[in-house]
Formats: C-alpha cells, sequence, structure tokens
C-alpha cells in the first residue's frame, strides 16, 4: 500500500531520481524510483527528461539538497520545459540523520517555488508552478506528513503549461532579471514563504545585443573545428560551464542549454545524448555521472574539451583527466588531428568518451 504523496508522484511524474536515506526510503520503494549516485546527478537526469517534454520527480532527503544547490539554482536561470518537481523529506528531529534542515529555505536562495503540503493536490501544484514560471519546484514534507492522503486535482496540473528557456540572447546578468521577474507572481501565490533578497538593478545590459558584444574564441584555439563540425553537422549538445558555452552563443546555436559547473553529462544523457564538456567542468562535478551511466550501460557521447587549465578564471592547472578515466575506455586525440575528429563526433548507441587535447594559446581573449 503507497502513501498519499506516493500515488501522487506515480499520477504526475514520467520519471522519477532518487537518494535513499531518512524519511525518503520508503516513499522510493513506493514509487520505483531510479536510484542514482548523488543528488546532482539526479537532478541532472530529471533537467534532461524535462528538456524532453517529460515530468520528472526528485526525491531526497534533506541534506540532499546540499548536493544539488548549484543545479537547482542554475535551473532558475536557464529556465526548463517539462516541470520538475523535487520531493524532499526533512528530518526535524534527526531521528536518522546528522543534521536539522528547513529545505523550505531552498526556495529563498533558488527563487524557486515551495509548495505547502496542507493543499489538495501539493504534487500537481508544484508541477503547475513549475511550468509556469519555467524552474523547479519544492515540496516538502515531514515523516508525519506520509500518513496524510489527497483527495482531488489543482487547476492547471493537468500540462496547462510548459515552461520555457532563458532567451540565448540575455547576458548572465539578464537570466538573473528574467529569473526575479516571476518574484512578485510567485509570493501572490504564496510559493515564496520566505524572505528574498531583492535584485540590485543597475545599467547592466540585460542582452548581449543591448551590450553590443559577445564572448569570443581566444585568438588560435585548437577546439575551434570541434565547434564548427558540430554546428556543420546539426548536432545539438548539452554545454558545460566553460569555453563549451560558447555552443550557445552567435554564430553557434548547437548548444541547447546550461545548469551549471559539470552539469552537461547528466542533462545530455536524457537529452540530446551528447555532451560538451572540458577537463576541469568533468573532474569538478561531471564524472559521478560518468560513473552512474557506465554502470548502468546508457549511451551517450561525452566530448572532452581537454587543456589542462581553467581557460576561463586564469589559466589555473587542472589534473590529466585521462588519469581518472579508465573505466570508460576513452578515446584520445589532439585538437589538430581534423580528420580523425570528424570521425569521431557521431553519436552512439554506447557510452563513449572523446578527449580531445589542445593547448590555450598564449594570446587569450579580452
Amino acid at each position: 500500500m503507497t502513501s498519499g504523496l506516493g500515488d501522487a508522484i506515480q499520477a504526475y511524474a514520467d520519471s522519477v531520481y532518487a537518494v535513499p536515506g531518512y524519511p525518503v526510503t520508503t516513499l522510493i520503494e513506493e514509487t520505483g524510483a531510479e536510484l542514482v549516485i548523488n543528488e546532482k546527478v539526479a537532478l541532472e537526469y530529471a533537467l534532461g527528461d524535462s528538456l524532453s517534454g517529460k515530468r520528472s520527480c526528485v526525491i531526497v532527503k534533506h541534506v540532499g539538497m546540499n548536493v544539488l544547490a548549484d543545479t537547482l539554482v542554475h535551473a532558475t536561470a536557464q529556465g526548463l520545459k517539462a516541470g520538475i518537481v523535487i520531493v524532499v523529506g526533512d528530518d526535524p528531529n534527526a531521528y536518522g540523520t546528522q543534521t536539522v534542515q528547513d529545505s523550505r529555505l531552498w526556495g529563498s536562495v533558488a527563487i524557486c517555488p515551495v509548495i505547502d503540503m496542507s493543499g489538495i493536490d501539493p504534487v500537481g501544484e508544484a508541477f503547475y508552478a513549475s511550468e509556469q514560471f519555467s524552474r523547479v519546484s519544492i515540496v516538502r514534507f515531514i515523516p508525519g506528513d506520509l500518513k496524510r492522503s489527497w483527495q482531488g486535482r489543482s487547476e492547471g496540473s493537468e500540462r496547462s503549461t510548459c515552461g520555457t528557456l532563458a532567451d540565448p540572447d540575455l547576458t548572465m546578468y539578464g537570466r538573473a532579471v528574467r529569473a526575479y521577474s516571476a518574484v512578485p507572481e510567485m509570493i501572490k501565490s504564496g510559493y515564496l514563504p520566505f524572505p528574498i533578497s531583492p535584485l540590485v538593478h543597475d545599467d547592466s545590459p540585460v542582452s548581449r545585443r543591448e551590450r553590443g558584444s559577445s564572448r569570443m574564441f581566444c585568438p588560435g584555439c585548437p577546439f575551434r573545428f570541434v565547434f564548427d563540425t558540430l554546428q556543420e553537422r546539426g548536432v545539438s549538445v548539452i554545454s558545460d560551464t566553460g569555453c563549451s558555452l560558447l555552443s550557445m552563443i552567435p554564430p553557434y546555436r548547437f548548444g541547447i542549454a546550461n545548469y551549471g559547473m559539470g552539469s552537461s553529462v547528466g542533462v545530455a544523457a536524457q537529452s540530446t545524448r551528447v555532451a560538451l564538456t572540458g577537463d576541469y567542468a568533468l573532474l569538478h562535478s561531471g564524472i559521478q555521472a560518468l560513473i552512474d551511466l557506465h554502470a548502468k550501460g546508457r549511451p551517450l557521447l561525452c566530448i572532452v574539451l581537454q587543456n589542462r587549465c581553467m581557460g576561463t578564471t586564469g589559466r589555473q592547472p587542472v589534473p590529466d583527466v585521462c588519469t581518472y578515466l579508465g573505466f570508460s575506455n576513452p578515446v584520445w586525440c589532439n585538437a589538430s588531428e581534423h580528420e580523425k575528429i570528424s570521425g569521431l563526433l557521431v553519436p552512439d548507441t554506447t557510452l563513449r568518451v572523446l578527449i580531445i587535447q589542445g593547448d590555450c594559446p598564449e594570446e587569450q581573449r579580452t
């Protein structure tokens, strides 16, 4: 016999991902959720499903919110398509965990809807709010809530709306302006239970057209051939934070979305099946999704641009990523081997890691 919350998740979500722990383990078993290596990867998978038009739910305990926080905040800025709901179980008496946290506070950090469990249909309302405001919604429960049942459905819960991605022409500041523009309506709807710091509005441009410039390649960048080839072939990718973001900036349009550092692998696995990342982003936090995919035998083409440094923050050194990817049997080539690269930039039905090595030029862009 499932709880009312478990029934609601099964009724609304096309996919469910989870990481077990008190008080969510029982709920995970009820819903048949797919267990994932960590909470950040779970949310990345959900975002990939969202981009593919599938509603997705992520079930975590309160400390798991700390792990997925970066992706959650980036999702508010980037936007989404089909709704995503995080169902988080808090443990206010520290019965089965080491800390006490109130997960509703994440609504203020990520500027996303928090749905009260007292409503007639909290999960359905959360999916509706997610699509209405193009960001992840949070449903927070405590152990006693699992004994409740809910009757009926909330207005609009049957996919009457669909979220949107942020306009690619927006600057990073412009994305923030877009995200904060929904705050008055979310407050009016009762979805932001705690105060949030206002966005300090200044004269910063909100679009690249308004600014009159876009970030470009460094002169002599060894990876430009990769971008040109993907563009010519119309291969859609999920971009990572770093130089791969250029795939979303004119003249390139093959990058679909970015959800923060190390996110491209997990998101791409459930959407485009092609991830474009850098060696630092992969080592930072993308490798966990790669491990999860390898363990489950899931397909993905993961293109790693290896320059052995943090190219956008001052060229700080990065460990050799090849040392840590033996489990994936990566293919390595030099950025100058255009013919070889051209034959390898093809999506497949298996997990393939392609490492393209090149050195950043001494003269960098300004």
